[in-house]
């Protein structure tokens, strides 16, 4: 079984009850998280998911609202009495990962966040391309504006996408071509941008989270499919799983 649970569709606005963009994906063994920002490890914690069963998060770039909560995720993991983590984490992103997490563990005590009598944190610093999670080939995909990542992957030879902040150019169309379902920044667009995007890449679910304001899904498909597009775009919701 394959699916992926919006963690949040948020923002850095603080909104109640709305959790950061992020993204939990689960593919037939693998489970990771993509970008881990503000209310995120809360919202894992609330789905029951234990420290253990999650070892790998995937993070686009280093925004505050894309990262801030694996502060806390790594402090629990280390301190809690309920919950101790006993298994390494994984942590996957950009050149700089290093530097960010080490200014962490500076900056609040290495001790404090990193319990070595439980666990080890595994940096993984990717440059743009193909790499491989315990066996399961992704694809990670530079997009601009400069830093910022997305995440591809294949189930059954139907592919998938995610991306962390990014915009409306050729790079987001090229790589979200043909995708079976993609979860994108629609924050950073406006209404025409979302719905040409539809239309040139031709998604069959294109979900937008990373929400800055109120989307209206029933004008944006009424535009998009007056101009062409095929799939359905879906204003994505904290909580809502799709299968793959």
């Amino acid at each position: 079984m394959a699916c992926l649970t919006l963690l949040g569709t948020g923002t850095c606005q603080l909104e109640d009850g709305l959790v950061a963009s992020s993204a939990l994906v689960e593919l037939d063994g693998l489970r990771l998280v993509f970008d881990c920002g503000r209310g995120v490890a809360t919202r894992l914690a609330g789905l029951g998911f234990r420290q253990d069963q999650l070892r790998h998060v995937v993070v686009s770039h280093f925004h505050a609202d894309h990262v801030s909560d694996l502060i806390p995720l790594l402090q629990a993991g280390s301190w809690s009495q309920t919950d101790p983590r006993s298994r390494d984490l994984h942590i996957w992103g950009p050149p700089g990962l290093r530097r960010l997490v080490d200014g962490w563990l500076e900056l609040f005590g290495a001790a404090s966040l990193v319990n070595p009598d439980r666990f080890a944190v595994e940096l993984h610093e990717l440059p743009a391309g193909p790499f491989a999670i315990d066996g399961r080939q992704l694809e990670f995909v530079s997009l601009p504006p400069a830093g910022n990542h997305g995440l591809g992957f294949a189930v059954d030879g139907k592919r998938y996408a995610l991306t962390g902040d990014s915009g409306f150019h050729q790079e987001e169309i090229d790589f979200l071509t043909g995708r079976e379902l993609a979860v994108i920044d629609a924050g950073h667009l406006s209404d025409e941008e979302i719905v040409q995007l539809a239309v040139r890449t031709q998604v069959r679910r294109l979900v937008c989270s990373h929400l800055y304001r109120r989307l209206d899904a029933g004008g944006l498909n009424a535009r998009a499919a007056k101009v062409g597009y095929t799939g359905q775009l879906i204003v994505g919701e904290d909580g809502v799983s799709f299968d793959l």
